[in-house]
């Protein structure tokens, strides 16, 4: 019986890596999507978004940014239908504010 992958074990790693980086308590799992988005999986970054989204409250801050992101990394990946989805909710949540 394992408890974590390999790959959650090293991401846990890189997490504190940035922790220690950055001397912030401000690393979230966006950050973490974030940085896998750079190293080049989307597919692992979308669904620590998704974790961080689901983690939000609706009139949490961060809300609009983490759709915008969403909506970026689904273009980036082809995915031009739910690109448009998450920009569309980035834009109304906008307007809700104004």
């Amino acid at each position: 019986m394992t408890l974590c992958s390999d790959d959650q074990h090293d991401l846990k790693q890189v997490l504190l890596d940035m922790k220690d980086q950055f001397l912030s308590s401000e690393i979230n799992l966006q950050t973490l999507g974030k940085l896998l988005w750079e190293m080049g999986k989307l597919d692992l970054a979308e669904k620590y978004l998704i974790r961080f989204l689901e983690q939000l409250s609706p009139d949490d801050p961060l809300l609009g940014d983490l759709y915008h992101d969403l909506g970026r990394l689904a273009s980036n990946a082809g995915n031009l239908d739910k690109s448009m989805e998450w920009r569309q909710k980035a834009i109304a949540l906008k307007k809700q504010k104004q």
